[in-house]
């Protein structure tokens, strides 16, 4: 922008001195105010009486400068970023109707008219379309940008509701039943022992059976294929059509210009071009129109973004170059006017720091062919005005087409990254689905059965103890429950201390002597990890030992957080967990000959920056874990 209003000032003082140079800079205050995030809240503020004041800085130099001042688009630009749409394209059209006259009006046609008009107004569109369509366009990206996780965060919670779903329909009634069992059994055992045994009984084939189906639901989860793409927003983003619109007018429009200069001058005229050369100027205009837009035009092609340019580039570069200086020999100074155009390609196709050395190479192209092919009857100011102006300008042409052809090449990325992003999120949900699905509800209805085969077995010889059993049986069961909530997404809290709480209770139930110092008060987050660990080293210990002790211990220092669980009785076989996985001595490895109990541990506290170990030596299983936390504290 700023380097358009210095081509313009640069034409005007070699026309008309330098008087006008401080008009054009401040034309340009307002624009930037606009463009910088900082200012903008201001601007919109009083959005009308700072368009009245670039109106005035617009209008009013007409009558000191005249013809040389030069109609300016900032003013319509800015109309059409702060004025609702459609009225601001027509405010737009009405001020371009009205810079026009009053160019014309203070000698603007005085000598070549044609030409003067359209050069004019071809001035005026392209600043405008500088202003809006680069500063709208980088808008776009950025709400884009912001909005990147929204479908993913719609796909997850779609994801979400189907689990919660499907988990209901698995489970949820046999907990319920298993729940009305206990409690019928505990109502019985007063007066009805063989009552009471039989739904107790019951209670653990409802457990089982819902254990079964969870690991059916899981295991639906792990093996599930990769999600299929989401569905792309209803036509192509916003961002690219504007740009592309933005392009093609400035591109049309300077293609039009080139023909306009050249076909005005045909055979008969003095000094002209014959119709073969008029000829060879628009196949030479349609070729670099077609050329620039393969090389700027945003597309999803496979292999297009990965470098951010399209197929066989150095070709169309070298074709480009070729179509642009080919007739300067013919007509002189007139296709360089599509020369910022290559200047553009050049900088968006050849990487890194030789594409900055080809568009400056091309840029400075223009002032050496300017002076070997020079425009006889100008004076040496004019014609250097005119170089400058038209070097310039160049330079800003081939940014304008890179600043439009990255952002929308942006754009395109975002929406597909958006896509790719809501994919892999619902891939990791039903990760973490199945994983909380065999670590929470599949230890916990583990833990259901159990208990409800231990209670069988107290029933008429331990009476009170049964009785005791079963209500903590039921409060087992509506924790089972409330953890279908928390595997399909709709809670995530885990309190670690009402867990500590039932694994004692647990273990005591079943006759361990539970050992239990707990010296840290970790986060939300580290409980959420650490819960799980808890629960499958408690039901492994009922699984798969005749432990008569376990010792669980929970400290912190001021770089970790370490929680670990031993117990002795472990018979060294099983699959999944504490004193279950392999034989023998030493640490034990969880690859894929375990179950799924250690690795999904596993990736937990890898997802959370920690680590496990898990050692069998002479009986004794250990499992321990730790979290680099630094909000995990020691309790004073």
């Amino acid at each position: 922008m700023c380097l358009v209003a210095i081509s313009e000032a640069g034409y005007g003082a070699a026309n008309g001195g330098l008087g006008e140079v401080p008009f054009v800079a401040a034309l340009v205050v307002l624009p930037l105010l606009y463009v910088v995030p900082a200012t903008r809240p201001m601007w919109l503020r009083h959005r009308y009486l700072l368009l009245g004041v670039q109106a005035a800085l617009t209008y009013v130099p007409f009558a000191w400068f005249g013809a040389n001042w030069t109609p300016s688009g900032w003013l319509a630009g800015l109309v059409l970023l702060t004025v609702a749409s459609p009225a601001s394209w027509f405010v737009a059209a009405a001020l371009a109707a009205l810079e026009m006259a009053a160019w014309a009006g203070v000698g603007g046609l005085a000598n070549q008219p044609a030409t003067a008009a359209v050069w004019a107004t071809f001035a005026f569109v392209f600043d405008a379309l500088i202003l809006f369509g680069l500063a709208r366009l980088a808008d776009l990206v950025r709400a884009v940008h912001a909005a990147r996780n929204e479908l993913a965060e719609a796909a997850v919670t779609a994801e979400r509701v189907q689990a919660a779903d499907s988990l209901r329909a698995a489970i949820d009634g046999r907990l319920a039943e298993a729940g009305s069992q206990s409690a019928a059994a505990l109502q019985a055992i007063a007066g009805n022992l063989s009552l009471a045994r039989e739904e107790i009984a019951e209670t653990a084939v409802t457990a089982r059976q819902a254990l079964a189906e969870v690991r059916e639901v899981a295991t639906r989860y792990r093996s599930a294929p990769w999600p299929e793409a989401a569905p792309a927003t209803p036509g192509e983003p916003l961002a690219p059509r504007l740009a592309q619109a933005v392009l093609v007018v400035v591109l049309s429009g300077l293609a039009l210009l080139y023909l306009f200069f050249v076909a005005g001058n045909v055979h008969g005229v003095p000094g002209g071009y014959s119709i073969p050369v008029v000829a060879l100027t628009i196949a030479d205009a349609v070729a670099l129109v077609i050329l620039q837009l393969r090389h700027s035009w945003p597309s999803r092609g496979p292999g297009t973004y990965s470098t951010g340019r399209p197929r066989g580039w150095p070709v169309t570069l070298f074709l480009q170059a070729i179509l642009t200086y080919a007739l300067v020999s013919l007509t002189g100074w007139h296709p360089l006017i599509m020369l910022g155009f290559l200047a553009g390609s050049a900088l968006l196709l050849v990487p890194a720091a030789p594409g900055w050395i080809a568009f400056a190479a091309v840029i400075a192209s223009l002032p050496v062919l300017w002076a070997v092919r020079p425009i006889p009857g100008l004076s040496t100011v004019e014609w250097l005005g005119a170089m400058v102006f038209l070097t310039l300008d160049s330079a800003a042409l081939g940014l304008l087409v890179y600043g439009l052809t990255r952002l929308a090449q942006l754009a395109v990325q975002l929406e597909d990254l958006r896509g790719e992003l809501a994919r892999k999120a619902v891939a990791g949900e039903r990760l973490r689905m199945a994983r909380d699905t065999h670590d929470l509800l599949g230890l916990g209805l583990s833990a259901i059965a159990m208990k409800a085969d231990l209670i069988g077995k107290l029933i008429g010889r331990d009476d009170a103890r049964a009785g005791e059993e079963i209500a903590d049986l039921a409060r087992i069961c509506a924790t089972a429950r409330a953890d279908v909530r928390l595997v399909a997404g709709e809670a995530r809290d885990l309190p670690l201390d009402a867990e500590l709480a039932a694994a004692r209770d647990v273990l005591a139930s079943a006759g361990i002597d539970v050992r239990m110092r707990v010296s840290a008060d970790p986060s939300p987050e580290a409980a959420a990890v650490l819960v799980p660990v808890i629960r499958e080293a408690v039901t492994n210990i009922l699984k798969h030992s005749s432990a008569s002790y376990c010792v669980l211990e929970l400290t912190a220092d001021a770089r970790l957080l370490r929680l670990s669980v031993s117990n002795d009785g472990s018979t060294g076989t099983g699959s999944t967990g504490t004193g279950s996985t392999g034989t023998g001595s030493g640490p034990l490895a969880t690859d894929g000959r375990t179950g799924h109990g250690l690795r999904n541990l596993a990736a937990r506290l890898e997802a959370a920056g920690g680590h496990q170990t898990a050692t069998w030596e002479d009986g004794t299983f250990s499992l321990a874990v730790e979290l680099p936390l630094e909000e995990s504290q020691p309790v004073v």
